[in-house]
């Protein structure tokens, strides 16, 4: 028995921020960012995660022509979660009236889609579940820095969504996977303030829930992360690169993307970008690229398909797997997130307000 996609949504926010509103807050331009990223602009999300989640949820049940009922379980991938406890999937469950279903977060930062895909489709073969929503999810922004045009720059919001079902068809699903993690090169990204680290407060400090990224560091160990982790799963499904038909890469850095698939050997025309208008969603981002890549019909029934991911962690993964026969959505979702009421400084106002301490600081010491 295989696992299949048969449904996908996105929710990709209204409101969004340019390379021109970022070089009013920075000291920066949309050359600089788009030479160094590729991105040339992001969305950013007013309201919370599990909003977000929900409208790429509906997208995704509607596609799959099913109703909340039928979902067996819901996992959400997401580092930027609203809560704590109950996880976001059972908030989620909550907001769709998925009765019938089991529910749990899963944190592998941008690899997070990747890790749960591994394990979704791995409960759907194995009949421990028959359909699973997952869903891939981040609000970034709330952790970053405006005045810091190294990570600000590079972040958005959004959410992605995937119904995986088990199917009877010949050679489909599943063909390879690949996991991983380097635990003592996670300090080349850290948000430390999402815990319970320290003692309890109700300050926090700038300087500390800053988002902690080294881009040099970071670009090194992805290339070669993602490019070995594609090469096992090839392996471990007797295949080769040339036997891919689309990649769909977690949208971490269009150089990341460029030098990685380079090294495979896969050609530009076989990879999947969409990070110019999405920025780095993190564990959104493959799901969201892949609705894309459905609606820009780049995917074929039967084609064969790889998923690959860096991350926070340090966490890594791939997986090669085959579509189904099916590649248009069965039904349509008009859901949609509420109407700001006003624009994209006034979401980021409060981000600035909270960091200009540290910065006041910094400039201060500096100057003695």
């Amino acid at each position: 028995m295989g696992a299949v996609i048969t449904g996908w949504g996105k929710c990709r926010p209204p409101l969004s921020l340019t390379n021109a509103d970022l070089a009013t807050l920075v000291d920066t331009d949309d050359e600089w960012i788009s030479e160094r990223t590729g991105i040339s602009e992001r969305g950013i999300c007013h309201v919370e995660t599990t909003d977000m989640a929900e409208v790429a949820a509906h997208h995704a049940l509607a596609a799959a022509g099913l109703s909340a009922t039928d979902l067996d379980l819901i996992v959400m991938a997401t580092v930027t979660p609203e809560i704590s406890c109950p996880s976001n999937a059972c908030v989620l469950q909550e907001r769709l009236g998925a009765v019938n279903a089991g529910a749990f977060d899963l944190n592998a930062a941008c690899s997070g889609f990747v890790y749960g895909f591994a394990s979704a489709t791995s409960m759907v073969a194995s009949g421990v579940a028959r359909r699973i929503l997952l869903v891939g999810v981040e609000k970034l922004h709330f952790v970053l820095d405006y005045r810091d045009r190294n990570t600000c720059v590079i972040f958005g919001d959004g959410a992605g969504a995937v119904i995986i079902e088990h199917s009877d068809e010949p050679d489909v699903g599943v063909l390879g996977v690949d996991l991983g993690a380097d635990g003592p090169a996670g300090s080349t990204m850290v948000i430390p303030t999402l815990g319970t680290r320290g003692e309890l407060s109700t300050f926090r400090d700038p300087s500390m829930h800053r988002l902690h990224f080294e881009g040099q560091a970071v670009y090194k160990i992805a290339v070669k992360g993602m490019t070995d982790s594609v090469t096992r799963a090839l392996g471990r499904a007797s295949l080769t690169a040339d036997d891919i038909d689309l990649v769909v890469p977690h949208q971490a850095n269009l150089r990341i993307i460029k030098a990685a698939t380079s090294r495979l050997g896969v050609p530009e025309s076989k990879v999947m970008v969409n990070i110019e208008t999405h920025g780095n969603t993190s564990a959104a981002s493959i799901p969201m690229a892949l609705c894309d890549a459905l609606d820009q019909g780049r995917v074929a029934p039967n084609d064969t398909i790889a998923i690959t991911a860096f991350g926070g962690g340090v966490t890594w993964g791939s997986v090669i797997f085959r579509w189904g026969d099916r590649v248009a959505r069965l039904q349509t979702s008009d859901a949609t997130l509420p109407a700001p009421t006003g624009d994209v400084f006034d979401v980021l106002a409060a981000n600035r307000e909270f960091y200009s301490s540290y910065h006041e600081e910094n400039s201060d010491s500096s100057d003695v």
